[in-house]
C-alpha cells in the first residue's frame, strides 16, 4: 500500500518529510505548474516519493511573502539537490524549469524515465502512462492534465490525480534502471539526462536565441545583427511583464523586422505582430534596436553547402541503416546519429569509431554500439537487401550487390 499526504502547506509538516526522504538512495519527483498567460512558470504543486509514500507539496503557500516560509522549505530543496541521492522524473526539462524559476534549484543527479526508455527498446519520448502500463503494468488516468493547479483547496480527486502522477516513478526508474544495466547503458542515461540539470538550459542567452533563428536561413548576415538587437529588447521585456513570448513578438515577426528595418512609427505600425499597445508604449525601444543593430558587424558565417543529389541518396540510404541498428539494439535512432551530422559524416571518411567521436558524430558510448558497423557499411562491407518484404543488413561478399 502507497501511503500519501493531503496537500502539505505549513513549514512544521516539512522536517518530517526530509527526515524520510534522506534515507533513501533514489527518490521521484513531479510539478504541476501554469504558464498559460506568463513567461515564467506559476509552480503550484511539487510532488515528492519514495517508493512507499508521496507527498504534495502547495509551492505557492511557502512562496507567498504574506504568509510563506521559504526558508523552511530549504531542507527540503537540500534534498533535490543531495548528489547522494538519486532523482526519478518525467520529461525533466518543465519540472526543471519550473523549480529553477520559482526556488533557484536544479534537482541533480536525475535520471529522466523518458531519455532512459528511449535506450531500453521504448521507443522515443514515450509518454508516462504508456510506459508505466509497459514496464509496471499500472494504468493512470489522464483525465485533469488541464486542470487549473491554482484552485485551493484542490478536490480530492484533483489530489489524487497530482500523486498518481510520482508515485510510481522510483519503481519505474528501479526497472529501467536493472534493463540498462543489462545493456550496460545505466551511464549512458544518466549521462543524456545530466543535460537537464545545467542552469543555462533555462535561461537562455539572446545569442542563442538570435542563432537559432538566423539557422532557419530566411535573413542574409547583415540582418544578423539587428536580428540580435531585437531579441534583447523582446527578452528583456518579456522579463519585466511577465507574458508569454509570442503575447508581445513571435519569432517570425522579429526576422521580418530585421529584414525590413522599418525607419519610423509610421513604418513600424504597417507590421503585424507587435499589438497597437505594445507598439505605443514600445514603438521607440524597438525603433532604437533596430538602429542599433544597424551599426553591428554583419554575422561571419561559413557557405553552407547543401547536398547534392546523388548525396542525398547517400544520407537517405546511411538513415535507413542507422535505423536498422537501432531497432536491432533497442535505441532511439537520434541518440546513435543525430540527423544534423549525416552531411558531416560524408565528408569525414572515418576509418576507426575513434574517428567517429574525435569528429562529435557520435558519442562515446554510440560509437562502441554501432561505430565499427557504420564503418563498414561506409567502406562497402555491409549492404542492405529485401528478404520476405524486409530490409536486412548483409555481407556483400556472400550477397554481392548489384551494380548499374
Amino acid at each position: 500500500m502507497h501511503l500519501h499526504s493531503g496537500l502539505i502547506a505549513d513549514a512544521h509538516q516539512v522536517p518530517p518529510i526530509v527526515e524520510k526522504l534522506q534515507r533513501e538512495s533514489i527518490i521521484a519527483f513531479d510539478t504541476e505548474f501554469i504558464r498559460e498567460k506568463t513567461f515564467f512558470p506559476v509552480l503550484e504543486i511539487l510532488q515528492i516519493a519514495t517508493e512507499r509514500e508521496s507527498w504534495l507539496i502547495d509551492a505557492q503557500a511557502f512562496l507567498q511573502a504574506d504568509h510563506g516560509n521559504l526558508s523552511a522549505l530549504r531542507p527540503l530543496l537540500d534534498v533535490l539537490e543531495n548528489p547522494a541521492i538519486l532523482k526519478t522524473v518525467h520529461a525533466a526539462h518543465g519540472d526543471q524549469e519550473a523549480l529553477f524559476h520559482s526556488f533557484g534549484i536544479v534537482p541533480k543527479p536525475i535520471l529522466d524515465t523518458s531519455l532512459a526508455a528511449s535506450l531500453c527498446g521504448y521507443g522515443e519520448s514515450v509518454g508516462l502512462g504508456t510506459l508505466l502500463k509497459s514496464v509496471l503494468r499500472v494504468s493512470l488516468k489522464k483525465v485533469h492534465s488541464r486542470t487549473h493547479w491554482s484552485l485551493r483547496p484542490l478536490p480530492p480527486q484533483l489530489l489524487e490525480y497530482a500523486h498518481a502522477d510520482v508515485i510510481y516513478l522510483v519503481a519505474l526508474g528501479k526497472a529501467l534502471l536493472h534493463r540498462l544495466d543489462q545493456r550496460g547503458r545505466r551511464e549512458w542515461a544518466l549521462a543524456l539526462s545530466r543535460q537537464y540539470e545545467d542552469p543555462a538550459l533555462y535561461e537562455p542567452k539572446p545569442e542563442e536565441i538570435a542563432r537559432r533563428l538566423f539557422k532557419s536561413g530566411r535573413l542574409a548576415p547583415k540582418d544578423y545583427p539587428v536580428l540580435l538587437e531585437l531579441v534583447r529588447w523582446r527578452e528583456q521585456r518579456i522579463r519585466e511583464i511577465n507574458v508569454p513570448r509570442k503575447w508581445l513578438s513571435d519569432d517570425s515577426t522579429l526576422m521580418t523586422l530585421a529584414a525590413a528595418r522599418p525607419q519610423n512609427l509610421d513604418q513600424l505600425r504597417t507590421f503585424r505582430g507587435i499589438s497597437k499597445n505594445d507598439l505605443s508604449r514600445q514603438g521607440e525601444a524597438i525603433l532604437d534596436a533596430i538602429r542599433r543593430g544597424e551599426q553591428g558587424e554583419p554575422l561571419s558565417v561559413e557557405p553552407k553547402e547543401h547536398p547534392s543529389a546523388e548525396e542525398s541518396r547517400v544520407i537517405d540510404l546511411i538513415r535507413v541503416f542507422v535505423n536498422l541498428l537501432a531497432d536491432e539494439h533497442e535505441v532511439a535512432a537520434k541518440y546513435l546519429l543525430d540527423s544534423s551530422q549525416y552531411s558531416t559524416l560524408l565528408q569525414l571518411h572515418p576509418e576507426s569509431p575513434e574517428d567517429l567521436v574525435a569528429a562529435g558524430i557520435l558519442s562515446p558510448q554510440a560509437a562502441a554500439l554501432i561505430g565499427h558497423e557504420l564503418i563498414e557499411f561506409l567502406h562497402g562491407n555491409r549492404s542492405l537487401s529485401i528478404q520476405d518484404g524486409r530490409i536486412t543488413v548483409v555481407d556483400p561478399e556472400t550477397c554481392p550487390p548489384r551494380r548499374s
